[in-house]
């Protein structure tokens, strides 16, 4: 997350969008000295939200935090939530699967062939194992209550947006957009694909981003 009572802005960080990328940029390059964030470990950036909020949600979702989460614990408030600009990234939930999977790989089994069968042997549902964040549904950041407010910018729509909204806050941009974590799926030409089973997984785990990305996809 990055919070600018400054600019009025909240940026939460949804797993596998280029929320670390995206989180580093506002970091380097939003003049806001009592800017509140989230460490971007990618960076070795230390995070400013204070301590005591950030060691109840870890070891997983210390990144991730819910605008519900981050209203309970007084980072923000409801009316500030309603008023400023909230917005986080979203992504094709099936391509975001894809991308945790390489991701995974890299690390666990570098030198086999990517596999469905491997894939499956690590998910359950459309949830991989031992990975709450592979599990977050992209549209419960962006609640209070059960409300849906604020905003998404489109993952593959992601340098357009950002560079209409630094202008638009008249906030100068002297660090380019890093690359974190793209080096994993250099090649998308001879992906493996997800069969029937798997795909129904995904679609029911994440029956609301798919909604919300197919919303926005068509413009509206």
């Amino acid at each position: 997350m990055y919070l600018s009572h400054k600019y009025k802005f909240l940026f939460l960080r949804t797993p596998k969008t280029a929320s670390s990328s995206l989180s580093d940029f506002f970091i380097r390059n939003v003049d806001d000295p009592n800017a509140i964030y989230t460490e971007v470990e990618d960076s070795n950036l230390k995070g400013t939200l204070d301590e005591s909020i950030v060691s109840r949600y870890r070891p997983y979702a210390f990144y991730h935090f819910t605008l519900n989460q981050l209203i309970k614990e007084g980072v923000i408030t409801e009316q500030q939530a309603r008023e400023y600009d909230v917005f986080a990234l979203l992504r094709d939930p099936i391509d975001r699967a894809k991308s945790f999977y390489y991701f995974y790989k890299k690390f666990r089994s570098p030198r086999t062939s990517p596999s469905l069968e491997e894939y499956k042997n690590w998910t359950n549902r459309g949830v991989f194992n031992n990975d709450p964040n592979s599990g977050i549904v992209q549209t419960s950041l962006l609640k209070i209550g059960n409300e849906s407010v604020g905003r998404f910018w489109l993952y593959e729509n992601l340098e357009e947006e950002l560079f209409k909204f630094m202008y638009e806050k008249k906030i100068i941009i002297n660090y380019p957009l890093p690359k974190h974590k793209t080096d994993t799926r250099k090649d998308k030409s001879n992906e493996f694909e997800f069969d029937d089973a798997s795909l129904r997984d995904i679609k029911e785990h994440f029956h609301e981003d798919f909604v919300m990305y197919n919303k926005l996809a068509r413009g509206e």
